[in-house]
């Protein structure tokens, strides 16, 4: 426990300011679920193996919630898997997971592994690798199956964008860390995406809600804006454009 501990500290830490991550978005046909929940099963423990051997430092998946009254819900993935890096040389390995998976699974036999790392289902998907540029600090504790986690695209239409990010907003999610509106931020930018990626998006915030501040409280726990953040809370959405909106829950993770 105290492992696990440390690893969400790490991977939700102001030192991973320069760690890689890949998305991989997964669109499945009616009714595979339950048979796609079980696949990343599977491979829940090839993972585990992977962080073991320093591949990688940590594995999600989370199921895609859209966001109510969402028109493009429908076109929305059914799920999102998150793959964390702690640079690029280490995404960058050549990692041979079929040996890896035949070493984990070396009591099962080739016929039977074969089945399931052939057959899926696996989906359509789509990749997106981003590099982490800030974060809040994590401060509570263990992840549970189940946490909810806001996905927002963004598209970047000023080069001031990912300043207004990081020095004035970032300041509001640190407020919302301490009065417990808020338990996690990061903000990451994309640096590529597969083929069919949608490649509007340059940036993508995660936000972690916590308790609902009473309006009764809600001076005491935010302060009173000056006349500056009000200016820069107003100049600042115009640097960047929403482009999705997504509510994600937390199915499985493996960390060290």
């Amino acid at each position: 426990m105290k492992k696990i501990n440390l690893l969400i500290t790490l991977l939700f830490t102001v030192i991973t300011y320069s760690q890689m991550i890949t998305y991989t978005s997964v669109r499945l046909d009616d009714g595979q679920n339950d048979a796609y929940v079980d696949v990343e099963k599977f491979w829940s423990k090839i993972h585990e193996q992977a962080i073991n051997d320093d591949l990688e430092t940590g594995w999600m998946i989370w199921k895609v919630i859209p966001v109510e009254g969402d028109e493009n819900a429908a076109n929305q993935p059914d799920f999102l898997i998150m793959n964390f890096y702690k640079d690029s040389v280490q995404m960058n390995n050549n990692v041979d997971f079929y040996k890896l998976g035949r070493s984990v699974y070396n009591k099962l036999s080739k016929k039977k592994f074969d089945k399931i790392w052939e057959e899926g289902p696996y989906g359509t998907r789509n990749f997106y690798q981003l590099e982490r540029l800030d974060n809040t600090t994590w401060l509570f504790g263990d992840l549970e199956i189940g946490t909810m986690l806001s996905l927002n695209a963004f598209k970047q239409t000023n080069e001031t964008y990912e300043q207004y990010e990081m020095e004035f907003y970032k300041k509001w999610h640190n407020k919302g860390i301490l009065n417990g509106s808020r338990k996690w931020w990061e903000f990451n930018r994309v640096l590529s995406s597969s083929e069919n990626g949608n490649k509007e998006i340059t940036h993508v915030t995660l936000d972690m809600m916590g308790k609902e501040i009473p309006e009764e409280e809600a001076e005491k726990a935010w302060g009173t804006p000056t006349f500056s953040d009000r200016m820069m809370w107003n100049n600042g959405s115009k640097t960047r454009e929403m482009i999705n909106q997504v509510n994600l829950e937390l199915v499985m993770y493996r960390f060290k």
